[in-house]
């Protein structure tokens, strides 16, 4: 990876290693740069502002769970729920709040369980506001923005990275929906997406909402209508990242991240017009880390799942909610519970 700044950081792989091998207390605080939407750490070694020592094992291995917990993070603004894809009325304007909770107390590396003492808690809403334009017959564009904000909850042996809150970085994005001549209508979609480093970082906090960086991501979409009632929406995307070059305190380290791959599939049933129910699967694979070129080796390798309920209580207005857990990791922190309410608002 590149030099910094005129001045050189040592390579952490190197330190962690000894200190690990010798047992010896490692004092940890993290300071801005992760990628995704919400939340950041870097792994400067350093007694924390509160003074406080922890006697880890396995330093370096912490570490790069950690940096794994807050990989994850940057996929839940992105996540699609189901239906997110059906092509909407040309003309209308959409407004949406989100609320997520997600909570979680085990740590994994390198798909071994570390510790189950990782409190690590969650609250963020996005507000996401769309326009539906026609651009062709059967063909729609929907121009976005979404913004994300919250509070993050630590424990355990996280406890020293703080409870941060703030705002994330904001979200653009421009879904572009072909209707297909199908019997039952499918729909075809793709969408980029420009995550811009406007939220809150501050590179001598331990953890931040900005991520201090640019990212792209392209989605792809298709929706299956096998009936009336029936329909499966299947999406897959890959995020890129630019380098973070204020990773480290003081701005002295540059963060690198691989590219990230993400795989959602739900099955939808609609019971009546107003109210539909949905269950599906995902996983997040790649993305791998380095810090002033050392591979931090904490690579994504999660699945998940979810179940959704979507109701009209009027035609313009829909009340959907949605539960859910990881079901397997390769590094970080497995969310035990991830709870999801959301209101949209369709204006004519």
């Amino acid at each position: 990876m590149k030099a910094d700044h005129g001045r050189a950081c040592p390579r952490p792989r190197r330190r962690l290693q000894q200190e690990s091998n010798n047992e010896r207390r490692l004092r940890i605080t993290t300071a801005g740069g992760k990628s995704g939407s919400f939340l950041s750490t870097t792994p400067d070694i350093r007694i924390g502002s509160e003074g406080r020592v922890m006697k880890i094992r396995f330093g370096r291995s912490l570490i790069s769970a950690i940096l794994g917990t807050c990989m994850s993070f940057s996929a839940y603004a992105l996540e699609i729920n189901p239906g997110d894809y059906e092509q909407f009325p040309s003309g209308a304007t959409i407004g949406l709040l989100y609320y997520q909770y997600g909570h979680g107390d085990e740590s994994y590396t390198r798909g071994g369980k570390t510790t189950s003492d990782a409190k690590l808690d969650t609250n963020v809403g996005i507000i996401r506001l769309l326009h539906v334009y026609e651009i062709a017959p059967g063909v729609t564009v929907d121009p976005q923005f979404l913004l994300p904000v919250g509070a993050i909850s630590t424990g355990g042996v996280l406890e020293a990275l703080g409870s941060p809150g703030g705002v994330g970085d904001v979200i653009l994005a421009a879904p572009f929906k072909f209707k297909l001549d199908t019997a039952f209508k499918d729909v075809v979609s793709i969408t980029p997406y420009l995550i811009a480093p406007t939220g809150d970082y501050d590179a001598t906090r331990s953890l931040n909402f900005g991520t201090n960086r640019w990212q792209g991501v392209i989605q792809g979409a298709y929706v299956k209508h096998f009936d009336p009632v029936w329909s499966l929406d299947v999406i897959g995307d890959v995020a890129f990242y630019s380098d973070n070059a204020r990773y480290n305190l003081a701005g002295l380290g540059r963060l690198s991240q691989a590219p990230q791959f993400e795989f959602q599939a739900y099955l939808r049933y609609k019971i009546d017009p107003a109210l539909e129910v949905a269950g599906g699967l995902g996983g997040r694979i790649g993305g791998n880390q380095s810090f002033q070129q050392v591979s931090l080796r904490n690579s994504q390798g999660t699945t998940y799942g979810r179940l959704a309920v979507a109701y009209f209580p009027e035609p313009t207005f829909q009340i959907q909610a949605m539960i859910g857990r990881d079901l397997t990791i390769e590094n970080g922190n497995p969310q035990a519970t991830f709870v999801q309410l959301r209101l949209a608002k369709i204006f004519p």
